[in-house]
């Protein structure tokens, strides 16, 4: 069982790069105080690094002019993506607490706490974060090895810009986390177990009704509305990123046979973490979707401690079964636009596969 205090490591290091300025508590967020002076501060900071970047792309020379217009539109992607994350995640910080205590609601209905004893996904917390900075802190150094032009700034600059990104991907994915523990959770209380003893049924589940099952499927699926709400824009364009840098990436190493040994290093780690971030993306949005809408199915199935116990008629099984048969969670980016889910990843890499095929042929 995962709380938010057990992913609150990484929160708090995702803060020093400007992503999310609150406190974490056990069981919700406070608004940091001088939040906006130090949300002003991160804006001007990047903004600053932008121009500069942007600035130095203009004077470059030894690239030729279809790298340097990759250059210029992934640096571009790249930027958009924090600055628009920032803005969102700040205006929006009530949606996340109202999510936060959505999540709450159910954990006291459903003593969840009393089941989250273990420190594993703490020490994950801290682990991967660390791991990303040293990641990042690779690819910067291979990045001041290989450019000619401003080494220390343009090394600097990818470890830095590119961390951020990734601790801003990592906060939406340890808040769905979040959401799927529950889910999972609902569906263990909802089960029963394999010998069929309703007596030894978890004592959460022996007080619950289906109308009380129908309000905690609620309850987190507007949790989940809430969060996918905020990082709604933020999804299609880390997707859109992702899938650019990918194939743009895989382009240059095929087709420039005269790169440093740095360079293609470093752009093979920009494929891993770019296809990592993907592959992260469709399956958590994915995993969420396919157990919150497990739960109506299991409600309703023979193996239900809930059906074995209860009268239908009582429980408003008609309402719960047309509820649960209508209100389908998913992940959605663009404000509806692009449904997340696997089948989306094989739409990207059919995509990313068509794209390469056609550039190699026209350069053959």
């Amino acid at each position: 069982m995962v709380t938010l205090s057990d992913i609150r490591p990484l929160l708090h290091i995702a803060r020093i790069f400007g992503c999310g300025l609150y406190v974490v508590g056990e069981d919700d967020i406070v608004t940091m105080k001088y939040s906006a002076f130090y949300t002003a501060f991160f804006t001007l900071l990047y903004g600053t690094v932008c121009v500069t970047n942007f600035y130095a792309l203009t004077k470059e020379d030894a690239l030729g002019p279809r790298l340097l217009a990759l250059t210029v539109a992934r640096t571009g992607l790249s930027y958009t993506c924090v600055f628009v994350d920032i803005a969102l995640t700040s205006w929006y910080e009530w949606k996340v607490r109202a999510a936060l205590s959505q999540l709450r609601v159910f954990d006291r209905a459903t003593k969840y706490k009393e089941h989250a004893k273990t420190y594993t996904v703490r020490y994950i917390s801290w682990i991967l974060s660390f791991v990303i900075m040293a990641f990042w802190s690779t690819a910067g150094y291979l990045t001041f090895r290989c450019e000619p032009k401003d080494p220390l700034f343009n090394g600097l600059t990818y470890a830095f810009i590119n961390t951020t990104l990734s601790m801003q991907l990592l906060r939406f994915i340890s808040l769905s986390f979040l959401l799927r523990e529950r889910f999972r959770r609902l569906c263990e209380i909802l089960l029963l177990p394999e010998d069929g003893k309703i007596m030894v049924v978890d004592r959460s589940a022996r007080q619950l009704r289906l109308q009380e099952v129908w309000w905690l499927h609620s309850c987190l699926a507007n949790a989940t509305e809430l969060i996918n709400s905020v990082y709604g824009v933020q999804l299609l364009l880390w997707i859109a990123g992702g899938s650019f840098n990918t194939l743009t990436r895989i382009y240059t190493i095929n087709e420039h046979t005269s790169l440093s040994t740095f360079l293609i290093a470093r752009e093979t780690m920009m494929v891993s973490a770019c296809a990592t971030n993907l592959l992260l993306i469709t399956t958590v949005c994915h995993s969420i979707a396919g157990q919150a809408n497990h739960v109506g199915k299991i409600a309703f199935s023979p193996s239900s401690a809930i059906v074995a116990k209860r009268n239908f008629a009582q429980d408003y099984g008609v309402d719960a079964a047309t509820y649960f048969q209508l209100h389908k969670v998913h992940f959605f980016a663009a404000f509806g636009l692009i449904l997340i889910d696997l089948p989306l990843l094989l739409s990207i890499t059919s995509g990313i596969t068509t794209y390469l095929v056609i550039l190699h042929t026209a350069n053959s």
